[in-house]
């Protein structure tokens, strides 16, 4: 089983993490009428994707269009260096804590050789925790910050919201038990 994690990917894979991100976003958030073609941040941003002997199964949008700009302010954090993490997806058939954790190690190298220090974050409470948990695996602060229903916007409108922010800037060594 060979994984490959890939910046800005061809064309058939990408048609494939859009078509991965509608079928789990349809079935997993509940989200009968999610359209998960081709967005505009996908174009204006970097994908990451996970592709496990050739085929794509995982994904991930790195945006530098900040949304929560109010949010930025309020944190304190740097705009110019701050990017969004969308659109996170992993096959559910092929998902396990090692595939995640290591998805996430690439997501934060990715964002870090973009210039980024922060990447924020809007999920769920469970999986910002989840999020949370494999950050302080990787030593990468990461902080759920508040809940932010009012980002809630068209088809995601219901569905809970969390402010997180990972602190990419702040990356501890990792050690080794002994």
């Amino acid at each position: 089983m060979s994984i490959e994690f890939v910046v800005a990917p061809g064309a058939r894979h990408k048609r494939a993490y859009y078509a991965l991100r509608e079928q789990c976003f349809r079935r997993e958030l509940g989200l009968p009428d999610f359209d998960g073609s081709e967005e505009d941040q996908d174009r204006e941003g970097e994908l990451l994707v996970a592709l496990l002997d050739g085929e794509c199964i995982g994904g991930a949008r790195i945006s530098d269009r900040v949304a929560l700009a109010s949010q930025v302010d309020l944190l304190e954090l740097d705009a110019e260096r701050c990017c969004m993490w969308e659109r996170f997806v992993i096959d559910p058939r092929v998902r396990t804590i090692q595939l995640v954790r290591g998805f996430c190690a690439r997501l934060i190298d990715a964002s870090m050789e973009l210039g980024y220090e922060h990447a924020m974050v809007l999920s769920s409470l469970r999986n910002a925790r989840f999020y949370r948990r494999c950050h302080s695996a990787l030593g990468v602060g990461f902080r759920i910050h508040r809940p932010v229903p009012h980002c809630a916007q068209g088809s995601f409108a219901g569905l809970e919201h969390y402010l997180s922010v990972a602190y990419l800037g702040e990356r501890q060594p990792l050690r080794i038990a002994v």
